[in-house]
Parts: structure tokens; sequence; C-alpha cells
């Protein structure tokens, strides 16, 4: 067992927990198994527990699961998401000697965010053989997190008791934590012209890939500034190389810290689309969807006050950073509550390089004892 300030962690069951939950194959929208894993967990642990339908929504072949273990004194949300990104069909974990943990190389690893559930079910466990006092933990799995946070943007927000949670969600060093994460807009221009057989009659045609270039020339892409960013990241168009395309579609997305920034950035490229469409006589029509909202962390937030606490009392370093992903913190912020997406134990995440460590591990399960008694 792992000794810290104010308890042992079990590093054998988590480590084994961990391992186990790797060679489950959970990418987004195919979290059955894993929801079936977690479910069983609680059911051991006599935690009461129910799974939404959000699944009917999101197309996952589960739903979000929302917990509650009763406490003394105001609830704390503890929240992991059960997806994976792809390669991650198959997964392994391969431990070390030195207690590094790596995938055989063909997958990812699996520990976003998996290291968190891990360690969300190790702390629940050690809670319950405690006869120590501590707060109510309120639960959430999420599905299709990976996918702008899609089962936790279905959840009903109503049903949630706390007015702080954390998501160990960010791939750091432990003790980190995001002091903003962006708004992220998904975009798609349907370019509209008019076919025609590009030998015999081109200039009957309108062609809407000539429109769809000349605004794309004239929208800056890449880094904005500081805080923004846009791509354009897909465009398909046209039905031959003999006819002149008539219709076009291009699909990006753009992210920004600052929310209004990012809808007056939305706002240019559609005046730049119809603007360039209606030049040669075609159409343009922009649609779009806000995926996540910017948020900034004050000095002064409730839930980050209680995480620094608890890392000043395991003697873990504190670490902010600003971020361009996002993570399920962006949904319950934007409902009101005070939350962090902290480090999690997981590094080149989304990659075959994905790893962690026993340590780290260890760390995560720690800290959410910690926060359950702060």
């Amino acid at each position: 067992m792992a000794q810290t300030k104010d308890h042992r962690i079990n590093t054998e069951r988590l480590l084994s927990l961990f391992t186990e939950l790797v060679s489950i194959d959970s990418p987004s929208f195919s979290e059955r198994q894993m929801a079936d894993r977690i479910e069983k967990e609680l059911d051991d642990l006599s935690i009461n527990w129910t799974e939404d339908e959000s699944g009917k929504v999101t197309g996952s072949t589960a739903g979000n699961i929302h917990g509650f273990l009763p406490g003394v004194g105001e609830s704390v949300l503890f929240c992991a998401h059960m997806d994976t990104v792809q390669p991650g069909i198959g997964k392994k974990a391969v431990v070390d000697p030195d207690g590094t943990i790596h995938s055989d190389g063909t997958t990812v690893l699996g520990a976003d965010d998996l290291a968190a559930v891990a360690g969300i079910l190790e702390c629940l466990r050690e809670l319950t053989e405690s006869d120590t006092p501590h707060r109510p933990v309120e639960l959430l799995f999420t599905t299709a997190e990976e996918a702008y946070t899609a089962g936790a943007s279905a959840f009903d927000l109503s049903k949630i008791r706390s007015r702080e949670a954390f998501c160990f969600d960010l791939s750091d060093a432990i003790g980190s934590y995001s002091t903003q994460e962006p708004t992220l807009i998904s975009y798609k221009v349907r370019i509209r012209g008019k076919a025609a057989h590009a030998g015999f009659e081109p200039e009957k045609g309108i062609s809407s890939i000539l429109a769809a270039a000349n605004a794309i020339a004239k929208i800056r892409q890449g880094r904005v500034n500081d805080h923004s960013t846009l791509n354009i990241g897909l465009i398909q168009g046209g039905s031959g190389t003999n006819v002149v395309p008539e219709e076009t579609v291009v699909e990006g997305e753009l992210r920004s810290a600052v929310h209004e920034e990012a809808l007056e950035l939305l706002a240019n490229l559609t005046r730049t689309f119809e603007d360039e469409a209606k030049a040669i006589g075609a159409t343009a029509e922009v649609t779009h969807t806000v995926h996540l909202t910017a948020y900034q962390v004050g000095a002064d937030d409730p839930a980050l006050i209680h995480y620094q606490k608890v890392l000043d009392s395991l003697g873990i370093e504190k670490r902010s950073k600003a971020t361009f992903g996002g993570s399920d913190v962006n949904v319950f912020r934007r409902h009101g509550l005070s939350a962090i997406c902290a480090g999690n134990a997981m590094h080149a995440a989304h990659t075959t390089k994905e790893y962690t460590n026993t340590k780290e591990l260890e760390d995560v399960a720690g800290i959410l004892y910690g926060l359950a008694h702060c």
C-alpha cells in the first residue's frame, strides 16, 4: 500500500482495476461494457446509481451513470468519462518494472480517462471501508466526452445536487489544473452554384468550388491570435472532372478563449462565404453547432480553493494551465457549477505512445480522497 498523509491507497488493488478497465473496449458511443463494469463495482460498494437514457440522443450504446454516496455536509461531484479515442480496440496495459504503464504500441492506453475512473472507484472503496466522516460524494460517469462532450451535454443537470465538481481529465503533471477552456464551434458551409458541361458550355455554369476558393483565400486560418484558432478541415465538391461543380461543402471548427470573439469569427466567416458566393451568382448557407462555451477560473473559485488545499496537504505542487482543449467541465460551468479540470495520470494522450505510472494513479486516488474530506 502507498501511504499518503491521511490514509493509505491500496496500490495493488488500484493497479489491478486500472489494467482491467484498460482491457475493456470503450470507444466513443460504444461504452456498454465499460458501463456494465462500473455499475457492477458500484453495486459491490452498495452505492445507489441510475443510468440515464441519453444514448437515445447521442447514439451511444450506454447512458451516463449517476450515483451518490451519502456523507456529512455539502456534497462534491466526481466526474470521469468512460470512452476512449481510437485506435482503442484490443487495448492491453503493459506494466514495466519501474511502474511505467503503456500499451503494446498498437493502440492508445486509455488512461484518458480510465485513470480517473479507476481513481474514483478506488477512492469510493477507501471511503466505504473507512470509519472517518466524509462529504457526500456524487458521481457522474459520462459517455462520448471525446465527441465534443456529447454525453454530459445530454445529461439532465437539474439532477446534480453538488455545487462543486472535479473532472480529472487534463494531460499534465499531477497537481495541474485548467484556468480556462475555450468556446468550440464546428461549422458547415454549403455552397450551391450551377452545373454545366465543362467542355461544351462552361460559361453557363457557376462554380461552387471557385466561390469556396475565393472565400477561403480571404479567411485567416490557424492561430488567429494568442487566444483563438480557426481551421478548415474538410472540402468536398463537384461530381466529375467534366462538370462545372454545382455544390461544394466546407467544414471546420474554431476555438477561442473569449466566447464573444468566437462568435465574431463565425460571423466573419459566414459573411465572407456569402459575399464570395454572391459575387459569382452562387449561394452559401452556413450552419454551426456550439459544442463548448469558454470559461475562466478565478483565484476565488470555491472548487479551486478546495483543490489547492488538498494539494498543499499532500505536498503536491500546484500548476495552473490555460488549455485549448475541452472537457465535461465546460458543460458544468455553463450550468453554474464551480468545476475544475484537474491533472490526470496520463501523458501523450490520444496517441499510441500514451502512458502513465503507478505513482500518479495513487496520487489521483489520494487527491480524490482528500477532496471527499475537504
